[in-house]
């Protein structure tokens, strides 16, 4: 024991460097990934076939829209960050694939991003609260039409719409520190009073 002591004593200049690297290090590997995997964000994703769900009539220059929302929770222990959804995948009841893949959906409450009107909408869910997105609207200009909201009327080389009929509509939900999550929705083209018939059917993660 003396021997170690004597030994101590004799390479403490070397010692201590090495301790407090592996300090650092443990410290970093707590802080970044350790921690991170427990306290990260869970989403939990709902629709409901009314308000504020479905949000009709809303009058829009002096048209009436019939709006479809669906709701993300975050049901975890830390906030989810930089969240932003965009359209995964659309097929039609043949099964065939409509082109939309990586249209941007709208945060229904619209944050302007500090007026950068080149940045598609990105916020933070802190623990326990919620945001709506809007998945998709009808106008009364065009009936026989499903919209999507372009972001801040940006063009995006796409359309903004589909034929009204039976789709499939799955969107991705992705954000910085948790893995992408795909919600799938059933769009009926059997029409109700105050709007689509829309169904949330499956969430699963990529």
């Amino acid at each position: 024991m003396a021997k170690l002591s004597e030994w101590f004593v004799k390479h403490w200049g070397t010692i201590i460097p090495i301790v407090l690297s592996i300090v650092a290090i443990l410290f970093t590997a707590l802080k970044d990934f350790i921690l991170p995997k427990i306290l990260k964000p869970t989403l939990k994703f709902t629709y409901e076939p009314k308000e504020p769900y479905k949000k009709a009539p809303v009058i829009i220059n002096q048209m009436i829209w019939a709006f479809e929302r669906f709701k993300i929770e975050n049901i975890g222990k830390e906030v989810a960050k930089n969240c932003r959804c965009q359209i995964y995948m659309i097929n039609d009841e043949k099964g065939k694939e409509i082109d939309l893949q990586g249209f941007h959906l709208n945060w229904a409450n619209r944050p302007d991003q500090d007026g950068d009107f080149l940045r598609f909408e990105r916020l933070n869910i802190a623990k326990g609260e919620s945001e709506f997105v809007d998945l998709l609207h009808m106008r009364q200009d065009n009936t026989t039409k499903i919209f999507f909201n372009p972001y801040k009327n940006l063009p995006k080389g796409m359309t903004d719409n589909i034929p009204i009929d039976n789709y499939i509509i799955k969107v991705i939900i992705s954000g910085d520190n948790f893995s992408p999550y795909i919600v799938s929705f059933n769009i009926s083209k059997k029409l109700e009073l105050n709007g689509f018939k829309v169904k949330l059917i499956d969430v699963e993660r990529k």
